[in-house]
């Protein structure tokens, strides 16, 4: 492409042995903007050159310059102890012509000062006695303060930072350690990234051949909308609902078909996840086909749960009566938490098989249930059911089935207030209060031993519990045998504190674990703390570029515009774009630090070229856009 004169000024300087002058290359800002440094290339000269009196290393080399505040030149001791002028800006000719395999850079170019002079001698040929008032007044370890007054300017905090890990997380294992000092953990970020799939899910598109067989859901519920169902049925369930560790199993075996008499609750039972209209967040609606309380007052019960707040209760939300579906049904509203499993398809369900980290081979997947797992599971249901049994109420559905488990080892109580709702009583008798709380406790050690028995039918009936038991026994150590026991008495009328009691070294051993977790999640997050300020700063940088109306190759804009061809717009060798996100990545985050690393910058036709670092451009940008958001 034909390079315009008129585009860039040039500047020519004096070649000794009177050859020709030569054309700088770039010369792209105002006598203002000294802080940036423009490359001159001059032509080789064919005339001889006379020898520098010093090396022509020293003598090419500019001098730095301290800059001020407002552009003046920092005083050097030579003017502070009263030196003339004119000796203070003697420069030698070495400084402003071009040896033989060298390039000349005009010293105005390099922070706006003058060049090194030839030897100390010259200075003082106009003044000679102002050496030794130089040498009487100059002091080599004082600090020469600029004669304008600085005033200290304060800058915030530098977000960008990345933070070191804290101090505690390196309780980890050193394999783990490496990894998470730099990034999340690639585990926990794809369970994330499943769940927000799952909370952002829909319901699939019903073929034509479908559309006569399939019941079709209400576009509304009461205050909620899109409808999907979570269960397989009459309507078709995402896969994205569905843990991915399931996927390659029947979904009915594992949380039955909507639609079913529930084993639990008896009723035909359906699931759905909707959106609340209110607040947006996504709930899960258990609606019971066929049921119509006969009495008013029966749908209160679920008000006593909306009070009871715990880390391991599927939180109560609502429950109300409709007949949007063609029949009398009553819906119970909770929270919904994506890609929860049940107890029964964790531990009670054959999985399929599972690559081998090390090999790759298909490996079957064990089904033993370690103590230390079962102690925790106790230790969480034992502290929902204390805070249960202390607001007057019983759970009643202990079960596989209703216990959900939401991450790793941690598990949440699912469908209370139903059996609330299903045998409504203004006031439940305190015999039989006592009662329902006593077969909680039973529940629970049927829950643990059909969970370590691998069976939901381990502990239906007394003949099988005793068999179950002596099973259990062989796989797990005499205290957890015994809690077990102690659970199942049904002579012995064990309180639930009775219980905190006998699991209380657990307990301890549970809150460690969960401080450490704790630690851990938080480390992630401040790893994840700042991620948005490339977005931030993509945000100024594309601004600017759509309000910058000049084609004027000088002032801070026209850096800007070549920064920005050098990250987004590179080119390989054969000229082809260069599509590397480490490249871009690697000068944004240089650039948002603002470091003093300097950079090349060249224009597309390859005649314009400057020197800037990093913190030029971050100033030339916040100040433009500065410039761009006042009114």
């Amino acid at each position: 492409m034909a390079h315009d004169p008129s585009s860039a000024p040039r500047a020519e300087n004096a070649v000794p042995g009177g050859g020709k002058t030569g054309t700088s290359l770039s010369n792209v800002f105002s006598s203002t903007n000294t802080s940036l440094a423009t490359i001159s290339f001059q032509p080789r000269s064919n005339a001889t050159t006379t020898a520098p009196t010093i090396k022509a290393r020293l003598a090419e080399a500019p001098v730095f310059v301290p800059r001020s505040a407002t552009g003046t030149p920092t005083p050097t001791p030579a003017q502070a102890a009263g030196l003339p002028a004119t000796a203070a800006t003697t420069t030698h000719p070495a400084a402003s012509s071009s040896t033989p395999g060298s390039s000349a850079m005009p010293a105005q170019a390099v922070g706006g000062g003058s060049a090194a002079p030839a030897s100390h001698a010259a200075m003082y040929t106009e003044n000679p006695g102002a050496y030794g008032s130089y040498v009487s007044s100059y002091d080599p370890y004082a600090s020469y303060e600029p004669r304008v007054e600085e005033v200290a300017v304060r800058h915030p905090l530098q977000y960008h930072l990345c933070a070191p890990p804290f101090p505690h997380v390196s309780n980890f294992h050193p394999t783990h350690l490496a990894a998470m000092t730099f990034f999340m953990d690639p585990e926990l970020h794809e369970e994330l990234h499943r769940k927000q799939e799952a909370l952002y899910a829909t319901a699939p598109p019903t073929s034509m051949s479908e559309a006569g067989s399939t019941r079709t859901l209400p576009e509304s519920l009461h205050v909620y909308h899109n409808l999907v169902a979570l269960e397989p049925g009459e309507t078709s369930m995402p896969s994205s609902l569905l843990h991915h560790r399931f996927h390659a199993q029947s979904t009915k075996h594992l949380t039955g078909a909507a639609g079913d008499p529930s084993r639990v609750f008896g009723y035909p039972t359906h699931v759905y996840k909707a959106t609340c209209a209110l607040d947006g967040k996504c709930y899960v609606l258990r609606r019971l086909e066929g049921f119509h309380p006969q009495q008013t007052a029966a749908m209160s019960a679920a008000e006593r749960w909306r009070k009871i707040r715990h880390p391991s209760l599927v939180a109560v939300r609502e429950a109300f009566t409709t007949r949007a579906f063609g029949d009398h049904s009553v819906v119970f509203v909770y929270d919904y938490h994506p890609l929860a499993t049940t107890l029964y398809m964790e531990h009670m369900t054959v999985k399929p098989l599972q690559p081998d980290r090390r090999t790759g081979r298909l490996q079957p997947v064990s089904m033993h249930v370690p103590e230390r797992v079962l102690w925790s599971y106790a230790c969480q249901l034992a502290g929902l059911l204390r805070v249960v049994h202390k607001a007057g109420l019983a759970v009643r559905c202990l079960e596989p089935s209703k216990v959900l488990r939401t991450a790793q080892h941690r598990v949440r109580l699912n469908g209370c207030a139903i059996f609330d709702v299903l045998f409504y009583q203004p006031q439940t008798p305190p015999d039989a209060l006592v009662a329902q709380q006593q077969d909680d406790i039973q529940a629970l050690g049927r829950l643990l031993l059909s969970t370590g028995c691998n069976n939901v039918a381990a502990a239906q009936g007394e003949e099988a519990i005793t068999a179950s038991l002596e099973t259990f026994q062989q796989r797990y150590g005499t205290k957890l045998t015994a809690f077990l026991k102690q659970l199942l008495s049904s002579e012995s009328h064990t309180h639930i504190n009775d219980v905190l009691t006998e699991l209380a070294p657990y307990l301890a051993d549970e809150q460690s674990s969960t401080l450490n977790h704790a630690d851990m999640l938080e480390a992630s997050l401040m790893r994840e703390l700042e991620n948005g300020r490339l977005v931030r700063l993509l945000c100024k940088l594309n601004a600017l570029q759509e309000s910058d109306h000049t084609n004027t190759e000088s002032g801070e804009r026209y850096v800007i515009r070549l920064f920005r061809d050098m990250v987004f717009h590179a080119v390989d060798e054969h000229g082809r774009p260069a599509m590397d996100l480490s490249h871009v990545l690697v000068h944004l985050n240089k650039l948002d630090a603002g470091v003093d690393e300097k950079m090349m910058l060249t224009s597309r036709d390859e005649l314009n070229c400057v020197l800037v670092s990093y913190a030029d451009v971050k100033k030339y940008v916040e100040a433009a856009y500065a410039e761009l958001v006042r009114p």
